[in-house]
């Protein structure tokens, strides 16, 4: 059971998220009216650096530093209107005739914008991961290993199970270690085995592992390497003993009856391998 949850909780960080999109309509825009009076400064404070300003009559001098704006009417009996842009945000002012000190804006403050807060995320991957650890229950294949005996002296190695995605193939699988030596799980190499003729029906062989008698069976044949897209392993390093556990995903569609061969880094004169049938 545990081997299970580790090649379904594997598949379910392997697979893609849908891509969540978070839209807004945009704020519409505020017309702010700012009072002004001949020889007086008003001034705009945005908390933020201001990187652009624009006047829509040259009846006032504006300046910007900084977070700030700075505007001086210069002649009476005019109004305008006047844009400010932000890093973040973009303001509007209508600008009115100059008037009586008394009644003029000094100051108008426009404080930089809180942080948008940060969309909790948690409830949509939980989702993903509930579907994909579903669909992982229902497609795993396991590969019988009934006719696999355990080797003393040797690495050996059982495929557990299989997932067949769109475009992948998951191959779950362990490697235990009964010879006296440490043995380092390195990432294996598959191929995809073609046979001309066989002395055994491939299609009975179905989601099995093959030993060697069987392989010998199958005759010759050629194979064609597979290009590994993703490799874990649980332990790499065994000492006598041990056992660890790995996945392996590969690009390709299998079909029924497809042959495909893992192969590890050699334990003295010996492979380590495994041959099965899709």
């Amino acid at each position: 059971m545990k081997r299970a949850l580790m090649f379904l909780l594997f598949i379910s960080m392997l697979a893609p998220a849908e891509e969540l999109k978070d839209r807004q309509p945009p704020v519409p825009s505020v017309v702010i009216h700012v009072a002004t009076a001949l020889d007086h400064l008003t001034v705009l404070e945005f908390g933020e650096p201001v990187t652009m300003a624009a006047a829509g009559s040259q009846a006032f001098e504006i300046e910007r530093h900084e977070d700030k704006v700075f505007i001086k009417p210069l002649k009476s009996g005019a109004s305008t209107d006047l844009f400010v842009w932000t890093a973040t945000r973009r303001f509007a002012y209508e600008l009115d005739s100059p008037g009586e000190v008394k009644d003029m804006n000094f100051a108008l403050d426009n404080p930089a914008p809180s942080p948008k807060p940060v969309p909790d995320m948690q409830p949509q991957m939980e989702g993903v991961a509930d579907m994909m650890l579903t669909r992982a229950f229902l497609g795993a294949e396991r590969i019988d290993g009934s006719n696999i005996k355990d080797t003393k002296g040797r690495m050996n190695v059982r495929i557990e199970q299989v997932f067949q995605s769109g475009t992948t193939l998951y191959i779950h699988y362990t490697v235990r270690n009964l010879t006296g030596k440490p043995y380092r799980i390195a990432t294996p190499a598959i191929s995809e085995l073609s046979v001309s003729r066989s002395s055994i029906s491939i299609a009975s062989l179905a989601h099995a592992q093959l030993n060697e008698q069987a392989v010998r069976k199958l005759g010759k044949s050629s194979e064609r390497a597979l290009t590994v897209a993703h490799s874990e392993v649980k332990t790499a390093d065994l000492q006598p003993g041990e056992e660890s556990q790995g996945i392996v995903a590969i690009r390709m569609r299998a079909s029924a009856s497809t042959i495909l061969k893992m192969s590890f880094g050699p334990e003295g004169k010996h492979p380590v391998e495994a041959v099965w049938v899709f």
